[in-house]
């Protein structure tokens, strides 16, 4: 897969927004374990540095920018300098609506309406108080933004060959050996010769079949950021 995309999470300090934040990160996080991201939020640019310009910087190298977007998000000037430090240097950036609030009066987060999740702009926190799961919520926030990163790995599909080919070739063989058989202990009655002959058809048969039972042909279909 190359080099880990780094997603930065850009998200308010309050207790809210921490919760589902902790929520989310669970599900990318096992994406960091297999190599797919890196994750950068609070807790690791506090790791790497205290100081504010040097932590532009590190935010300048993430690909990916993903604000969790609440009355407390824009709020914060913080969050805001980020996001607009991402907007600048001209990052993808995928907002995840996590509580609800009067988006459609801030600009700077209206431009980026059609790269926003959950893709029906419900807020996170209202699927889930809807009944939905918690993971099953943020399982396909994770799936989705995984999908816009990564297109190449988007959607897999089996590629099928016809089946018919497959099942009239054994089909054949199977009556070409019963036939075999048949003759060559008609001929000199050796019942084991015969047996061999069948079993050699059937193993023939068989091997044909293999691209139906056992299909191994895979195609990648692409999806396109945004679709």
């Amino acid at each position: 897969m190359g080099t880990p995309k780094k997603i930065f999470f850009s998200y308010s300090n309050q207790t809210e927004d921490l919760e589902l934040y902790k929520k989310i990160n669970k599900h990318f996080a096992a994406y960091a374990g297999i190599g797919l991201v890196g994750i950068i939020d609070r807790t690791e640019l506090f790791k790497l540095t205290a100081d504010r310009n040097a932590a532009t910087e590190i935010l300048r190298t993430s690909d990916i920018t993903i604000p969790l977007l609440s009355i407390d998000y824009i709020n914060d000037q913080e969050c805001l300098q980020q996001l607009e430090s991402a907007a600048g240097s001209n990052r993808v950036i995928i907002p995840v609506l996590l509580r609800d609030f009067d988006w459609e009066a801030f600009k700077e987060i209206t431009q980026y309406s059609n790269q926003m999740l959950p893709n029906d702009h419900t807020p996170v926190e209202n699927h889930i108080s809807s009944g939905n799961n918690d993971d099953t919520v943020f399982k396909e926030i994770a799936q989705q933004v995984k999908a816009i990163i990564f297109p190449e790995i988007a959607k897999l599909e089996v590629q099928r060959t016809s089946h018919t080919f497959y099942y009239i070739i054994a089909t054949t063989v199977l009556v070409i050996g019963i036939l075999a058989a048949w003759f060559i202990y008609d001929q000199n009655g050796d019942f084991r010769i015969s047996i061999a002959a069948f079993l050699m058809s059937a193993i023939i048969a068989m091997v044909a079949l293999k691209n139906v039972l056992f299909p191994n042909k895979v195609k990648i279909k692409t999806q396109g950021y945004g679709q």
